[in-house]
């Protein structure tokens, strides 16, 4: 997606250096029609359930096809392909992996860290993120819990958030972690006065953009200090 035009050449901006002499078209219509052909091929597979799923109202790939999208698809003669859950996420991290886009965000992140239960298990149509073993990868890592945010789709989310609220109804609160010495930047959601989930905040002279699992998903005692904040 994000494709650019160099010259007269179309090129991944991501993956190329500047160079001296170097045209570079970001907003041309040769551009916009280059991306609307990613996306096409990105939503050949996925599921049309954006009012049931958690990551609807901050998901990556929304944003994506309300700028880029095409009001109609031309892949009639195929069918939606179903990929089953991986069950070695635990009990923390909800996963519907028929809506993965194959990104890999959560295979590179884990295997950064040294986890390296998750990776990419077939080839072409039958590719898929998998498991290899089947064992848990929040015993292994307290930092798996970001891998929530590093999904741009629906496929991971966290599981005591599901079906809770939208991300248009809560209140954002900015905070600081209190459950250890680092004191990261961290983002209350209130929805009824109640904490709804925490998300990290960016601060590169802290925590960067990353949360561990105990501050991401220990919210319960925060109820009260809410509620006198509120109040």
């Amino acid at each position: 997606m994000c494709l650019v035009q160099v010259n007269n050449d179309l090129v991944v901006s991501c993956a190329v250096n500047i160079m001296p002499d170097m045209l570079i078209f970001t907003k041309t219509k040769r551009v916009f029609n280059a991306r609307d052909s990613v996306l096409e091929f990105l939503l050949v597979n996925h599921p049309l359930d954006c009012p049931i799923c958690d990551q609807g109202g901050s998901c990556d790939l929304q944003d994506l096809t309300f700028l880029f999208g095409s009001d109609r698809g031309r892949f009639y003669e195929l069918k939606k392909r179903s990929v089953d859950n991986l069950n070695s996420c635990g009990p923390l991290i909800k996963t519907v992996m028929t809506r993965c886009i194959h990104c890999t965000r959560c295979v590179r992140f884990l295997n950064y860290f040294g986890v390296n239960e998750l990776g990419v298990i077939g080839r072409g149509q039958n590719m898929e993120i998998g498991s290899y073993i089947n064992k848990l990868i929040l015993i292994e890592d307290q930092l798996s819990g970001n891998i929530i945010d590093l999904c741009p789709v629906g496929a991971l989310t966290s599981m005591p958030y599901a079906f809770t609220a939208r991300s248009w109804e809560l209140k954002n609160i900015e905070s600081i972690d209190i459950l250890d010495s680092l004191a990261s930047a961290i983002r209350l959601d209130i929805f009824n006065n109640k904490v709804m989930r925490i998300l990290p905040l960016l601060d590169n002279n802290v925590n960067e953009e990353w949360i561990t699992n105990k501050t991401r998903f220990a919210y319960d005692h925060f109820q009260c200090i809410v509620l006198f904040y509120l109040s």
